[in-house]
């Protein structure tokens, strides 16, 4: 079994922002909890309130709950859905190992976000042993900046011999960064600002991973090759749920921050039907189709599957 080794204690406050001086986490937490409670608020002062949590519970080590408020933030705004946010919600959902929830919410920005297709790809890696994709991405110039992290990964999860050969690579190419550091064991010198990454990386310190070496699994690790076997190049054709279709792009949008305040991951995509614009939401189907369209009508939502 292959295991990473990196506690979430290497988050480290680098910069102001994330805690104000002489106040602990958990008071800063509560008083934004409570500036909450009140009627009335602004829909963008309760989006960044909601960051602000997800951030500060990143912090104390309270990733589910820091992936519910990224997704809470991601659907604050009526009409519309923060990316970044989502991305987010993604990563915290990997470090508690729901490879497939947070590939469902990587779904709608795997076109537009390097970093939400890296961190797809590293997912199929992970929980299948096949790390063909993941090598392809040290040669590719689009993810150049994201080498280091890919390096880091492969050195994770590869068997012995491989393993070896992306550690040297991390401490001849990258010796400064905090992957570099961690590589040359000089994890004490490490002081970065808490993000999802570190969040992931250290997430995959409690879960059981398949080498690309090993022809044995757990059975956590057998169910997680069975909900996420599908690799980047092929996610549209991913089963998927219609919960609408609307003849505006307002309504389709308002339409999904209903399904994310419901607990949904959805995603949005234009078509032509009849030679009218259209936009259609759709929610993933992940591992148990059935499942996911009763949770859905339980939640008041009609749908049906589509490809």
């Amino acid at each position: 079994m292959v295991r990473v080794i990196i506690p979430l204690l290497l988050l480290v406050i680098a910069a102001a922002g994330f805690s104000q001086a002489g106040v602990s986490l958990s008071t800063e937490i509560q008083s934004i909890e409570k500036s909450m409670e009140g009627q009335g608020i602004p829909d963008l002062q309760r989006h960044n309130a909601l960051v602000r949590l997800a951030q500060l519970r990143q912090l104390s080590g309270d990733i589910e709950g820091a992936a519910r408020n990224w997704l809470e933030a991601a659907a604050a705004v009526p009409g519309s859905v923060d990316d970044q946010a989502l991305l987010n919600c993604a990563y915290c959902l990997a470090a508690m190992g729901e490879w497939d929830r947070a590939s469902a919410a990587l779904q709608p920005l795997l076109l537009r976000y390097i970093r939400a297709r890296f961190l797809y790809i590293s997912i199929n890696a992970i929980s299948t042993g096949d790390l063909t994709e993941l090598i392809s991405l040290t040669d590719n110039p689009e993810y150049s900046n994201l080498r280091a992290e890919i390096f880091f990964i492969l050195w994770k999860i590869s068997h012995t011999a491989s393993s070896e050969r992306w550690r040297q690579r991390l401490l001849n190419e990258y010796p400064q960064t905090p992957e570099g550091l961690l590589a040359a064991g000089r994890s004490s010198a490490i002081m970065v600002n808490p993000s999802p990454f570190w969040l992931f990386a250290g997430g995959l310190d409690s879960l059981a991973l398949i080498s690309s070496g090993s022809s044995t699994t757990t059975n956590a690790a057998q169910t997680s090759v069975s909900h996420n076997s599908v690799s980047v190049s092929q996610f549209t054709d991913i089963i998927r749920l219609q919960t609408g279709i609307f003849s505006r792009q307002t309504n389709a949008q308002a339409h999904m921050t209903n399904l994310i305040r419901s607990g949904f991951i959805p995603s949005i995509e234009q078509r032509i039907v009849n030679g009218n614009e259209m936009w259609v939401v759709t929610v993933s189907a992940g591992a148990d189709a059935n499942r996911t369209l009763s949770e859905l009508r339980t939640a008041g939502f009609e749908a049906f599957s589509v490809r």
